[in-house]
């Protein structure tokens, strides 16, 4: 508040003291004449106190706001909250979606063509063939006959029998390995498995035919092997469905 306005209140208050301290009463027309003149003193020394209180509010208001604001805060520089569904209060921003996990990879296909299974290729020695993780010995492979087969492939189950060749290697003196033989859950590139039917054998390789009975699909045949033109598939039918798979060499001589 200015010092105008302290003066002012200041001395409005002085005339409305003076005007209601009390005095000795006058009689007759004397005492009328002052009994006014003090009643008209008090209302004008009210109304000034009035008026000079009125001037004095606003500037009393403005006094106590705070002089470093400039004006009203920005709205939109307050931050923002959104409310969510239960209620509870969160922040505006949407948090960047997480990254979806991959998937697993699924199991690798065991395949087996067009020059081996894996990394155990046709022709390797027996050693070539133990070294890469994938076969099994069933003793030691006798490098000095014709053709040994006491080894089959890693993960073979046991035979049911004797007759039961499936992941059965034949190395050959003369040759290194010369056939594999698949085995439960081994398909050919173009898909062929144990189990298939003649129509599902027929359908990946039209050209397959027994060389027993030609007539009737049973029996051993033999189909080209895509993409190695040394080797061959040995497919034998059984009374309804493929019994046997094998990559061989074209020349091996282990055996028929």
């Amino acid at each position: 508040m200015t010092d105008f306005d302290d003066d002012l209140i200041t001395d409005a208050f002085a005339g409305f003291a003076a005007a209601a301290a009390p005095s000795v009463r006058a009689t007759g027309a004397g005492a009328v004449r002052h009994t006014v003149k003090r009643r008209r003193a008090r209302t004008t020394a009210a109304l000034s106190v009035l008026g000079v209180l009125l001037l004095a509010a606003p500037a009393l208001a403005y006094a106590s706001l705070d002089r470093g604001s400039q004006g009203p805060p920005d709205p939109m520089a307050s931050t923002q909250v959104a409310v969510s569904p239960s209620g509870a209060s969160s922040p505006s921003a949407t948090p960047s979606p997480s990254a979806t996990p991959s998937p697993a990879n699924s199991a690798a296909k065991l395949v087996l063509g067009p020059r081996g299974y894996g990394d155990l290729l046709l022709g390797q020695s027996p050693a070539e063939a133990v070294a890469t993780g994938l076969v099994v010995r069933n003793g030691t492979i006798d490098d000095g006959m014709t053709c040994d087969s006491s080894a089959v492939l890693k993960g073979t189950p046991t035979p049911e029998d004797d007759r039961d060749i499936d992941g059965t290697l034949f190395f050959s003196q003369r040759l290194g390995l010369a056939a594999i033989y698949a085995m439960p859950g081994v398909e050919t590139p173009e898909g062929l498995r144990l189990g298939m039917t003649y129509d599902e054998l027929i359908a990946i390789y039209p050209s397959w035919e027994s060389v027993v009975e030609p007539d009737r699909p049973l029996g051993r045949g033999y189909v080209d092997v895509p993409g190695n033109p040394a080797a061959r598939y040995r497919i034998e039918m059984g009374n309804t469905s493929v019994i046997q798979i094998s990559l061989q060499l074209r020349n091996q001589d282990c055996y028929e």
